[in-house]
């Protein structure tokens, strides 16, 4: 395996994880804020430490001016998905929003479509139809999992002692 799939295989491991950890601070009752500013500070310092083992402090002062105005406007991309990421996991299950989130990727492929004039390929065509069809297929399972819960709230609502609250 090349040098870029062995970089891809720990991009996908790390990534994964993310949704766990994230989790995991919910369970503790860490604040959301907190866990994003604190993700956002390790990966800042990880990443500057590692630019500058390979470049060099040349780095900061050889980049393009535009550099600022993209990386913040990535950057508050970048804190705003990881904000409503976080509240899909407190309200919601890890592998359903992790699920979601994945379909991020649909993004950037019909961006690339679009502003690139990248062909499009049938496997990608095929790719894009069963993103649509996992969308739907959510949503449904949403509906199943709501009209579950309402029963199981009427149900409760008629057996005498019982808390109309459900787990």
């Amino acid at each position: 395996m090349g040098k870029g799939y062995l970089a891809l295989a720990v991009a996908v491991l790390g990534l994964g994880f993310i949704g766990i950890f994230h989790k995991l601070g919910d369970h503790r009752k860490c604040r959301p804020a907190a866990i994003n500013v604190a993700v956002f500070f390790w990966a800042a310092a990880m990443t500057s430490a590692y630019v500058v083992s390979q470049r060099g402090l040349q780095v900061f002062s050889s980049t393009p001016s535009i550099l600022a105005l993209i990386s913040g406007v990535c950057g508050l991309f970048a804190s705003v998905a990881i904000l409503s990421f976080q509240s899909g996991l407190r309200f919601g299950k890890i592998a359903t929003s992790w699920v979601v989130i994945n379909l991020s990727t649909a993004v950037p492929t019909v961006l690339s479509l679009a502003i690139y004039k990248e062909e499009i390929s049938l496997k990608k065509t095929a790719v894009l139809i069963l993103i649509a069809i996992s969308m739907l297929l959510l949503w449904k399972d949403k509906q199943v999992e709501e009209r579950r819960r309402k029963a199981l709230e009427s149900s409760a609502r008629n057996v005498p002692g019982a808390t109309s609250e459900v787990t």
